[in-house]
């Protein structure tokens, strides 16, 4: 079932095996709590968030740091990691002690976390960032998911669309910072500026100018 979701050819099935292993079947079913896989969960986690941050990276160039780390905490949250575990079958798979576990809520996804780690143990980074990008692209809205609260833009079209106002964007470029073109954006309701923002990129400077405006008129109706 893994193999077919995440697309790899395992050449060592014990730390597969290892990664499925809940704490609780370490110690009251093997008798050996050294056996769980909380050591690859670790390692898991940490691949995994390598992985996201080189794809977002790359995919959105025109995002900043802040925006980008929104994007990843998003996507690798405990909720959409417990998501993708149950589309797979990992939370069928993992070995557990029921009677030893009171809460299953988080099980699912810390077990994908470890059979990543199984994954980059096994086959190496290049096959581990593979499966990663694969699995989410295939099964997690990616673009929904990461925009959740970050497409402050076309928020506020829709809230203009909803007062029957106009909305437009005065985007320039006010000059450089370490080499790269810093820009101002404003953002005018009917003829009023309700927002502004500085950006290294026009969709940045917009972005930010949109999510002051939005503020603004959340603060208005309070």
């Amino acid at each position: 079932m893994l193999k077919e979701y995440l697309s790899v050819s395992y050449k060592h099935i014990d730390v597969y095996l290892v990664a499925l292993r809940h704490k609780s079947a370490a110690r009251n079913i093997h008798n050996k709590p050294d056996t769980s896989n909380e050591r690859l969960e670790f390692l898991g986690d940490a691949i995994l968030d390598a992985a996201m941050a080189d794809y977002l990276f790359n995919k959105y160039p025109d995002l900043e740091e802040g925006e980008l780390t929104k994007m990843k905490s998003r996507l690798v949250s405990r909720i959409n990691l417990n998501k993708l575990a149950e589309k797979i079958g990992v939370d069928q798979l993992l070995e557990t002690d029921l009677q030893a576990t009171h809460s299953r809520e988080s099980l699912g996804g810390n077990a994908l976390e470890a059979v990543l780690g199984a994954i980059y143990i096994d086959l190496g980074y290049d096959k581990t960032y593979k499966a990663i990008i694969q699995l989410f692209e295939k099964h997690t809205d990616v673009i929904n998911v990461a925009y959740v609260e970050l497409d402050f833009k076309s928020r506020l079209f829709e809230e203009a669309h909803k007062r029957k106002v106009d909305v437009r964007f005065s985007t320039r470029v006010i000059g450089q910072e370490n080499g790269k073109k810093m820009f101002f954006s404003e953002v005018f309701f009917d003829q009023t500026v309700l927002g502004s923002g500085e950006g290294l990129s026009k969709k940045s400077a917009e972005q930010l100018a949109a999510k002051f405006a939005l503020s603004q008129l959340n603060h208005s109706e309070a």
